[in-house]
Parts: C-alpha cells; sequence; structure tokens
C-alpha cells in the first residue's frame, strides 16, 4: 500500500471516529491534510527523478555517440595529416560512495586503492571505519 492509500485509510478511519472534541477532530484533520500534501509532493517528485532520469540516460547516449564520433575525427585528422593515431587511455578507475558512520558525510573512495584489512578515513571528521565490503 502507497503512501497515498494510507493517507486514505486514514482519512476513513477518521471519517468514522467518533470525536467529542472538535479542537481534536480539526487537529486531526489537519494532520491527515498535511500527509496529504506530503504524499502529493512526494509523488511530483518521484515523476521528475523518473523524468530526469530518462534524460540523463538519452544524454549519457548522446555523449557516447559524440565521444566515439570525436574519436573517428581526430583518427582521420591524425591520418590526413600523415600522422600516427595514439588514442587516449580509457579512464577505467570506479569509485564507491560510502557515509562516515561517526558524522554521516557521504565521500567516494577508490576499492582497488586499499588492501585487505585496510581502513577508511572520513575526509570530514578524521574517523577510521572498516570498508562497507568487509
Amino acid at each position: 500500500m502507497g503512501a497515498l492509500e494510507k493517507i486514505a485509510y486514514l482519512k476513513g478511519l477518521l471519517d468514522g471516529l467518533e470525536v467529542a472534541d472538535d479542537t481534536q477532530k480539526k487537529v486531526y484533520a489537519a494532520i491527515v491534510e498535511s500527509l496529504d500534501a506530503l504524499a502529493l509532493e512526494l509523488t511530483d517528485n518521484l515523476d521528475r527523478i523518473e523524468e530526469l532520469s530518462e534524460m540523463y540516460e538519452e544524454l549519457s547516449d548522446d555523449y557516447s555517440q559524440l565521444d566515439e564520433d570525436l574519436e573517428a575525427l581526430e583518427e582521420d585528422f591524425a591520418l590526413f595529416m600523415g600522422e600516427e593515431y595514439e588514442e587516449e587511455p580509457e579512464f577505467d578507475e570506479t569509485y564507491e560512495s560510502v557515509v562516515c558512520p561517526a558524522c554521516s558525510h557521504v565521500f567516494y573512495y577508490e576499492p582497488e586503492a586499499y588492501e585487505e584489512g585496510e581502513k577508511l578515513q572520513c575526509p570530514a571528521c578524521g574517523e577510521e571505519f572498516p570498508k562497507p565490503e568487509e
């Protein structure tokens, strides 16, 4: 059951509830209205995130195509100038994000750069802690 369904259920419970105090009834109604507004805003944000994710995928595909076209153009230009074409090295380093358990700072690290059992150090607070996969 999603947030909107849970709030609708809560509204139904509130409607069926016999609250003698009018002030309490107003407070409950205001809380449910606030939750409803938050759920609608959350739904809108999730829709926007999905749209942005699709746009990102399209941009990523376009970038990859442009990169391939530029590489082919560089190769053709080098051959036209009578030079030997040298490919640029690939950037294959992978980074992972981690959250510091002490201060909740999010940072990235390169797992291959650490030996087994070696601890990470938070750049914000200096706390050392084990890598997540350990």
